[in-house]
C-alpha cells in the first residue's frame, strides 16, 4: 500500500536528494519533497505547507544539520528531524542527537530510512494527539473556571460527607467566605441551625436517587451568611461520580430581592386598587367599545349606580355627533400610538350633557387588547377657557392699540418721519425671519420697531423738524432719545426686550455708537437687527434736511459697515432680502 509522504530536504546536492526520494518511493511512499540549502529558504518552506518530516545533511555549505535543527525548534515545529549524511563522526552524531534530532542515517544505508520515518511519524502523531488532548483539557478547565468564577450565583461543590470541595467568587459575594475559608468546611456552616436537619434530609433524598442523576429540582430554602444573617435562596442540585467518589454541585441564587419585590408588588397592587377606587378622576376599562370596569368616580360622573356601567357600550354614553372622535382615537391606539387624549360630550343617565376630557392607552386585559381610560368632567373648564380666550383677545387688542397710540404720539411730534417706526419694524421683522426667528420672536421685533424712537417725545418739536444742520447741542439732545425711550419703556412689562432695543439701536459693533458705547456681543441681537433696519429705512426715505437717498445707497452703507459697525450676519440677511428676494418697504 502506497503511503503519502511530504518531506523537506536540507541538501546542497540535487542528486543526493533524488537518491533519497527514489529509495523512499521504492519502500512504498508516494513522496512530495522540497529541497532547500539555506536557512531563509528553510524558514519559508516550513511556513509554506505542512510537512511529515525534515531530512537534513550534516554538511551543507553555510548551513547544515545543527543550524537546521535549531531553526526548526525555534520556529516551534514538532516534526521528526532525521540526519541523512554521507560521512559523520561519532562525536558529531552524538551532538546532533543531543540537540534533539530523532535519528540519523548514512547515505550508503538509505534502506534504513523508511522504517525510521514510519516510526517517527507515528510517534509524532501520538505526541500531537496527546498535546491536543492536554490542550483541550486545559481549555475545558479554563472555561469551566471562567464560567463558575464569573457567575453571580454561588456554585458550591461538596462530597458525600458534606465537605465543601469547590467554591466560586459568587459564594464569597453571597455568603461572605473566601475560597480559602470555605474549602474543607462542612456545608452546615451555610445553613441556619434551625433548618439544618430539614435541609440535610432533602439533600440526602436527592443523593439517594442514584449517581446517574445529573440535574436536581430547584428548591427554596434558607442560607446563613458569615455575619449570621439569614436569607432565602433557591438551590439547584446536580450529582456526578469520579474515581474519587460521588460529588454534588449546588447552584445557589439569593432570592431576597425577588421576595421583597413580590411583597412590594402585592402591596403596590393593594395601594393601586385603593387609589383607583378613591380616585377623583373617572377610570374605566373597555374592550371592543364595551365597558368592563368603571371605578366609583366614573359611575358618579355619568350618574350610574355601582356596577351599572359594566356591559354598556360607548355608543350608550357618548353623544352621536362625537362618536367619530372616539373611533378616530381608538384607531390611533390600534395603529401604534402609545396614548391618546381627546374631548367628547357624554350623556348622563338623567339625560344631561357634560363634556369629558379623556386620556386612554392600550393594555392587555384577560389576554386580549383593551383600553384603559381616565375621564374628567371639564364642562366648567371649557366655559372658563372660552372666557379666557375672549379676555386674551381683548388684552392683545388693547396692547396693539397702546403701541399704535405711542407711535402716533411720536409721529405727531416729528411729522417728517411719519411712518418711520412702522417701516423700521417691517424691515426688522423681515430680517428676523431671514435669520430664523420664530413668529413669537418676530412679534417682539415688530413691537420694538414701533416703539424704538418713543424717546423722541421728550425732544422739542422744533429740533425734530429743523430743516437745516443741527448744532452740537441739538445733536446731543437728539442722542438722548435712546436713553429716554428706555426709561419710558422699562417701566412696562413686555414679553420681549423692547426697552433694551430702544436704548441700544444706535450702538455700533466697534463701540462708536451711543448712549453707552457698547461693543460686539454686548449689544443684544434684536438691537443689532434694529440698527440695520433703522439705517436702511432712514437713508432710503426723505428727511427735512435732504431728499431720500434710495435703497441702493442704504445697502451700500450696510456693506461698507458690515463687520465693523453693523453685525455681519444681520447685514448679510438684509442685503439678501433686498437683492435676492426683492423685498420692498411698504409706504
Amino acid at each position: 500500500m502506497v503511503s503519502p509522504l511530504s518531506i523537506l530536504i536540507i541538501e546542497d546536492s540535487t542528486s543526493d536528494a533524488e537518491l533519497i526520494v527514489r529509495q523512499l518511493e521504492k519502500d512504498g511512499f508516494d513522496v512530495f519533497h522540497q529541497r532547500v540549502e539555506t536557512g531563509e529558504l528553510m524558514r519559508a518552506a516550513l511556513y509554506g505547507r505542512e510537512w511529515d518530516a525534515v531530512l537534513a545533511d550534516y554538511n551543507v555549505p553555510g548551513f547544515g544539520g545543527i543550524p537546521a535543527l535549531k531553526l526548526m525548534q525555534n520556529s516551534r515545529f514538532d516534526l521528526p528531524f532525521i540526519l541523512v549524511s554521507g560521512t559523520i563522526g561519532e562525536e558529531a552524531a552524538i551532538e546532533v542527537m543531543r540537540a534533539g534530532a530523532h535519528d540519523f542515517v548514512m547515505k550508503d544505508h538509505l534502506i534504513r530510512l523508511a522504517p525510521i520515518l514510519r516510526r517517527e511519524i507515528d510517534e509524532a502523531g501520538e505526541r500531537l494527539s496527546h498535546r491536543l488532548a492536554e490542550e483541550a483539557l486545559r481549555n475545558s478547565e479554563a472555561r469551566y473556571r471562567a464560567i463558575t468564577q464569573s457567575a453571580s450565583d454561588a456554585i458550591v461543590t461538596s462530597d458525600e460527607e458534606g465537605i465543601i470541595r469547590g467554591w466560586n467568587i459568587g459564594g464569597r459575594k453571597i455568603f461572605g467566605y473566601s475560597e480559602e475559608e470555605a474549602l474543607g468546611q462542612p456545608l452546615t456552616m451555610l445553613m441556619p441551625q434551625r433548618f439544618q436537619e430539614k435541609h440535610l434530609k432533602g439533600m440526602n433524598r436527592f443523593l439517594a436517587g442514584g449517581a446517574s442523576r445529573t440535574l436536581g429540582t430547584t428548591v427554596t430554602m434558607y442560607g446563613l451568611t458569615r455575619s449570621g444573617k439569614e436569607f432565602p435562596l433557591e438551590l439547584s442540585l446536580s450529582q456526578w461520580e469520579t474515581n474519587e467518589g460521588r460529588f454534588f454541585t449546588g447552584i445557589i441564587h439569593d432570592i431576597s430581592k425577588r421576595m421583597l419585590s413580590e411583597q412590594s408588588l402585592q402591596q403596590s397592587e393593594e395601594r393601586f386598587r385603593a387609589l383607583i377606587e378613591q380616585s377623583l378622576a373617572g377610570i374605566y376599562i373597555s374592550e371592543s367599545g364595551v365597558y368592563q370596569y368603571a371605578n366609583p368616580r366614573m359611575e358618579q360622573l355619568l350618574g350610574y349606580g355601582p356596577g351599572k356601567l359594566v356591559g354598556l357600550c360607548v355608543e350608550d354614553i357618548v353623544v352621536e355627533e362625537d362618536l367619530p372622535i372616539v373611533k378616530s382615537e381608538r384607531d390611533k391606539l390600534h395603529d401604534g400610538a402609545t396614548s391618546t387624549a381627546f374631548e367628547v360630550r357624554a350623556q348622563r343617565k338623567d339625560g344631561s350633557i357634560i363634556t369629558l376630557g379623556v386620556q386612554g392607552s392600550l393594555f392587555k386585559f384577560d389576554g386580549s387588547s383593551a383600553t384603559i381610560g381616565m375621564a374628567q368632567d371639564i364642562s366648567d373648564k371649557k366655559h372658563a377657557e372660552e372666557k379666557i380666550i375672549r379676555y386674551v383677545a381683548q388684552l392683545e387688542s388693547a396692547f396693539k392699540s397702546s403701541v399704535n397710540v405711542a407711535t402716533t404720539l411720536v409721529e405727531m411730534r416729528d411729522p417728517y418721519t411719519a411712518g418711520h417706526q412702522r417701516r423700521v419694524a417691517q424691515v426688522a421683522v423681515a430680517i428676523g425671519a431671514e435669520l430664523g426667528f420664530d413668529t413669537y420672536r418676530q412679534e417682539g421685533l415688530r413691537v420694538a420697531g414701533h416703539l424704538h424712537d418713543v424717546g423722541k417725545i421728550t425732544i422739542p418739536a422744533e429740533i425734530l423738524s429743523k430743516p437745516g444742520k443741527l448744532t452740537a447741542i441739538e445733536y446731543q439732545l437728539i442722542q438722548c432719545h435712546s436713553q429716554s425711550g428706555y426709561e419710558v419703556l422699562n417701566k412696562i412689562e413686555f414679553h420681549w426686550p423692547v426697552a433694551q432695543v430702544a436704548r441700544q439701536h444706535h450702538e455700533r459693533l466697534d463701540g462708536s455708537g451711543y448712549p453707552q458705547g457698547l461693543k460686539g456681543e454686548e449689544i443684544i441681537l434684536e438691537a443689532r437687527i434694529m440698527a440695520v433696519a433703522d439705517v436702511v429705512e432712514a437713508m432710503s426715505s426723505h428727511r427735512p434736511y435732504r431728499p431720500g437717498l434710495g435703497i441702493e445707497a442704504a445697502l451700500a452703507e450696510i456693506k461698507r459697515g458690515r463687520g465693523t459697525i453693523y453685525d455681519p450676519g444681520v447685514s448679510d440677511a438684509c442685503i439678501k432680502l433686498f437683492l435676492e428676494k426683492e423685498f420692498t418697504i411698504s409706504t
